[in-house]
């Protein structure tokens, strides 16, 4: 990775170190991890920005919304507008609602998911999209599989918790999204 640096910059070999440790420790981020978490170099303080919004919250504000995501509200029939209104109502009220979209295969439940999620972030909100499965996912507009998103071990056990950590960004990032829900 060094190399790479020395190619595409013009820097002295010191902040050679720097940058790539810098740049581990953001790639590492992505998995929740820190680069303090092994047995590396420690990055200089002046490399860390304290304020920075961490990478894992900039990849869920910088999902890409298609004009024509936005533009599906006005595609919506009446009921999925009935479903639609519903959701937003509680959303943008910020009260509490568990909602259950169910119908057969080919009702458009995913366009009503993918119509409320380009709604919400194109007004800036972080939308959590999840799905049991990694093809589902693949609909969803920055869509990842629950177990990935919320590190749900594969093989549950009665001991088996979510690998979360209080103080590590994905920890971060559920609070950014329902700070009146967690504690």
């Amino acid at each position: 990775m060094a190399e790479d640096f020395q190619t595409t910059n013009n820097v002295v070999e010191s902040n050679l170190t720097n940058m790539l440790l810098k740049d581990l420790n953001e790639l590492l981020n992505l998995n929740d991890k820190k680069i303090e978490d092994y047995d590396l170099s420690s990055l200089p303080p002046n490399t860390i920005d304290r304020d920075a919004i961490p990478s894992i919250i900039q990849e869920e504000l910088a999902v890409d919304i298609s004009n024509e995501d936005i533009e599906y509200v006005a595609k919506l029939n009446n009921d999925q507008m009935i479903v639609f209104k519903t959701i937003m109502n509680v959303i943008v009220q910020k009260h509490s609602g568990v909602f259950f979209v169910d119908g057969p295969r080919g009702t458009s439940k995913t366009f009503i998911y993918r119509t409320i999620m380009a709604s919400l972030r194109s007004r800036g909100e972080i939308i959590l999209a999840t799905a049991s499965s990694s093809i589902v996912a693949t609909l969803l507009l920055g869509g990842r599989t629950a177990h990935s998103r919320f590190k749900i071990p594969i093989d549950i056990q009665p001991s088996s918790i979510c690998a979360i950590q209080k103080e590590k960004d994905l920890a971060n990032l559920i609070r950014v999204v329902a700070p009146n829900n967690l504690g």
